[in-house]
């Protein structure tokens, strides 16, 4: 079990989604921690897209999970174990185009370029160091 910070409360959808998609629970708790986001955020960004709720997922997956699951962007935004899951989901299917590795895939969830995706594992790993 991952010793989290007693600031930290840890919703049981964020185990149950790590353990159904094999993920590293320190690893997607860090995750959620470098997003910063929360239920009920939308934010936009430069290139027009938004990021949805707790785990900031962007308008071009949340597209995809509509057309392949029928999930909503609002219930990305506004329920955060349907961001949990969702976020899981996007975690598992990068590593796996990674060929398994956990960092690499950790950094194409926020970027397929190098060096924005070199500063995201950066910043999700000191994010792992908490607990």
């Amino acid at each position: 079990m991952v010793d989290v910070p007693p600031s930290i409360p840890l919703p049981t959808c964020m185990i149950e989604a790590a353990d159904l998609y094999h993920i590293p629970l320190r690893g997607f708790l860090a995750l959620w921690l470098t997003e910063g986001g929360k239920p009920g955020m939308k934010n936009k960004n430069k290139n027009g897209t938004y990021d949805y709720g707790a785990f900031q997922v962007n308008t071009i997956w949340a597209d995809k999970l509509l057309a392949d699951f029928g999930v909503k962007a609002e219930q990305l935004q506004n329920d955060f174990c349907a961001s949990a899951y969702a976020s899981a989901y996007i975690l598992k299917y990068n590593i796996i185009l990674e060929r398994g590795d956990f960092w690499q895939g950790v950094g194409r969830y926020h970027s397929n370029t190098p060096a924005r995706k070199a500063w995201y594992i950066g910043q999700v790993y000191q994010n792992s160091l908490r607990f």
